[in-house]
């Protein structure tokens, strides 16, 4: 059960990291204005930072689900984080800025909602 949780963490941030990467070079392809180039080329860079975070774990070697808890608790304080700088970009009015925004906005409820399952999952196998 304890490498089920880490692998099934790494396969869902790696999947995460390849829908990000392959939405914003498709999004950015389209030369959209410059709202939707914010959103895309923030999607893609945290796409590129949560697929290298994936790439880490997986050579990292085995974690338990009680070395995984502090970190995922760090992760979800972070995401809450996140979710507020994205409600400032987001109240701004320049178009770059509130599509930084939306990309934050967008990463950052998914990696709350990825890092508090993954917590739950954890602590019930601890």
């Amino acid at each position: 059960m304890t490498d089920d949780i880490q692998h099934s963490l790494i396969a869902a941030l790696l999947i995460w990291s390849l829908l990000s990467l392959g939405t914003a070079t498709i999004g950015l392809y389209a030369r959209p204005g410059e709202f939707w180039r914010s959103f895309w080329l923030m999607s893609g860079l945290w796409g590129l930072i949560n697929g290298l975070i994936a790439w880490y774990a997986l050579v990292g070697g085995g974690r338990s689900p009680a070395q995984l808890l502090p970190v995922l608790r760090i992760n979800t304080g972070l995401d809450v984080l996140y979710l507020v700088v994205a409600g400032i970009l987001l109240s701004r009015k320049k178009p770059l800025l509130r599509g930084f925004g939306t990309g934050v906005f967008v990463q950052g409820a998914f990696l709350l909602l990825f890092d508090g399952y993954y917590w739950w999952l954890c602590a019930q196998a601890t």
